[in-house]
């Protein structure tokens, strides 16, 4: 019920492309996805540099911002392009950034020793 209100809220404000990699602790927004978008909607990508990349290309030629997905571990490949392509000071491209928490402290993950130096 709750991932569906949460796509109905970005259904609400013009939000329709989604790209990213996928992560299972986003496994119901990702299993979502793949069950009512397109391939045209929904691209998965290669790393998250490349998301924010084909992100920032679709808000360009569509004018509508997208949404980037990713887990926090691979945060670090998002910076250069957000950076150099979506920063207010560059071409002040809008997008949402979805990223699920890997590591984090008290809970249990199955990849923890992998995850914790970007959870912690």
């Amino acid at each position: 019920m709750v991932i569906e209100q949460f796509f109905d809220s970005l259904k609400r404000n013009n939000v329709s492309f989604f790209t990213g990699v996928p992560d299972s602790y986003l496994n119901g927004f990702c299993n979502y996805l793949k069950l009512h978008y397109s391939v045209q909607d929904h691209v998965i990508t290669a790393n998250e540099g490349n998301a924010v990349a084909l992100a920032a290309g679709y808000y360009l030629s569509t004018g509508k911002i997208p949404l980037v997905y990713m887990q926090n571990s691979g945060m670090g490949n998002s910076f250069n392009p957000l950076v150099s392509l979506a920063d207010k000071h560059v071409y002040s491209i809008p997008m949402i950034l979805l990223i699920g928490w890997r590591g984090e402290p008290g809970t249990e993950d199955a990849e923890r020793e992998q995850h914790t130096m970007q959870g912690d």
